[in-house]
């Protein structure tokens, strides 16, 4: 459920997760000039978060080959999870990028906020708008909950909570604040470079030790960021 990124650099991604079936997810669909692109955390880990996070994704790609908009899609996915009554939710991000006119909408669901990087300064963070998806019914307004920016000359963030979770060098959790600290560091590098130091800054940290495949079952969350670039390439 972790394609591979963009073959445009326009959408970057990273993932490690903390079990051989992750919880986390990110997935995305070229549609003509647009990239529809989710990133989403399903409450807990192991066997029934893939169950969930797979048929998450699988929902999502048929949705947008439908051309579904995007609060049908939320909508969509939300009665879905509501309906099986497994107990488990999921926070995350909606989206569409227009690669040509360079906006971007999306919906945040319960998740972290998203972070806006222009002239390599963070301009601005947005925060979730509705619960997450699958806890009870919801009447999505489309006013209300659909954020609308122009990505011109700007990066646009999306990360799972096992970043933010993530604990420093002192055991405190790095948060929203930590994450942008480590991109102020590493603004200077291309965005791929950008995510793998931010991995490398959270090992050191001791979120990770290793990143090989026999000591990921060590990493106490799944940790996943995403970057979707609007500058000229």
């Amino acid at each position: 459920m972790f394609p591979k990124n963009n073959e445009e650099n326009i959408l970057l991604a990273k993932n490690v997760p903390s079990l051989d079936v992750s919880g986390d997810f990110y997935n995305f669909k070229n549609i003509g000039d647009k990239i529809f692109f989710t990133l989403g955390d399903v409450s807990g880990k192991g066997v029934d978060a893939g169950l969930i996070m797979a048929r998450v994704t699988a929902l999502f790609e048929i949705l947008v080959e439908e051309k579904k908009s995007l609060i049908e899609i939320v909508s969509l996915i939300n009665d879905n999870l509501y309906n099986l009554r497994s107990g488990k939710f999921l926070t995350g991000i909606f989206a569409v990028y227009d690669k040509k006119s360079k906006n971007l909408e999306f919906i945040n669901a319960g998740h972290s906020e998203s972070i806006i990087s222009e002239n390599k300064k963070i301009t601005e963070h947005v925060s979730s708008k509705i619960p997450p998806l699958g806890v009870q019914p919801i009447n999505l307004d489309l006013n209300s909950v659909l954020n609308k920016i122009s990505l011109k000359d700007k990066i646009f963030y999306i990360y799972s909570d096992g970043l933010s979770e993530s604990k420093d060098f002192e055991g405190n959790e790095i948060e929203a604040e930590g994450i942008i600290d480590l991109l102020n560091k590493n603004k200077d590098h291309d965005i791929a470079t950008q995510l793998e130091n931010i991995f490398i800054e959270i090992s050191a940290f001791g979120a990770l030790q290793n990143m090989s495949n026999e000591e990921q079952s060590i990493i106490k969350d799944d940790l996943t960021i995403l970057a979707i670039n609007g500058k000229n390439i």
